[in-house]
């Protein structure tokens, strides 16, 4: 079990270098391939609801299609420049055994989370941008919750390392454990490994110790830390505590 294929949305909104930066710092650990996709908004996707007037799609369609050709010319060039500067080879067919970070590049049209909802369920795990208000929601909505793969969301700053110093925010749930097995290779290949969890209230939650023990048979010693914090306090506790033990990947 190994990352061999990293999925990568990009659009004109400037984030797409950090969240390469990203998947590139975790490609280098697997020498995987980069799966770089463009989603090239239609006609369709920008009418309002009612509008069926001739005379508005014309309009629609004629700003739909140099809004995307625009866009698609000018983001590939960033994603070829990217590549060129860091060494990257720029790919469009499999190859096995080859050391070193590969990309490709794929333009598809429609919505970026129908695009990512769709090629999302043949990847072993994708990259996002953090949303920004509602920008990006739907993108990272659709990854997490429609590919049934491990989703990394990048935030605004740049990454130089990822997976060295992870931490499990672990509450005993189908949902997290679904996480963690999904994610093995990246957690296999941690240096340092700390569970957060919250102290158990239930009953039939099971325990950050069970955690430990299944981390044990993969090999892998754990930390672990019962956080002392009310319940709507949990995100910022969890945060914290990232920061204080320098976790790069939670």
């Amino acid at each position: 079990m190994s990352i061999r294929n990293i999925l990568v949305p990009v659009r004109g909104d400037g984030k797409g270098e950090l969240v390469l930066n990203a998947a590139v710092a975790l490609a280098k650990k697997f020498d995987a391939h980069i799966d770089v996709v463009h989603a090239r908004m239609g006609s369709q996707d920008m009418l309002a609801y009612g509008a069926t007037l001739a005379g508005v799609r014309d309009v629609v369609n004629e700003i739909a299609e140099t809004h995307a050709a625009d866009e698609e010319t000018r983001v590939k060039k960033l994603y070829v420049d990217y590549c060129e500067r860091h060494g990257i080879a720029n790919i469009t067919e499999p190859r096995n055994g080859v050391k070193g970070v590969s990309a490709s590049w794929h333009e598809e049209k429609g919505r970026q989370a129908n695009v990512v909802a769709r090629r999302g369920r043949l990847t072993d795990v994708i990259f996002v941008a953090q949303p920004d208000g509602q920008l990006g929601v739907n993108t990272f909505e659709a990854a997490l919750m429609e590919t049934g793969k491990p989703v990394i969301c990048v935030p605004p700053r740049d990454t130089k390392e990822i997976g060295r110093n992870i931490a499990i925010a672990w509450n005993g749930s189908a949902e997290i454990s679904a996480a963690v097995t999904s994610s093995r290779p990246i957690v296999e290949g941690a240096e340092k490994l700390l569970i957060l969890s919250a102290p158990e209230t239930h009953g039939d939650e099971l325990p950050a110790s069970d955690l430990a023990e299944y981390l044990r048979w993969h090999g892998k010693k754990s930390e672990t830390q019962i956080l002392d914090c009310d319940p709507h306090e949990v995100g910022q506790t969890l945060l914290k505590a990232c920061a204080d033990n320098g976790i790069d990947l939670l």
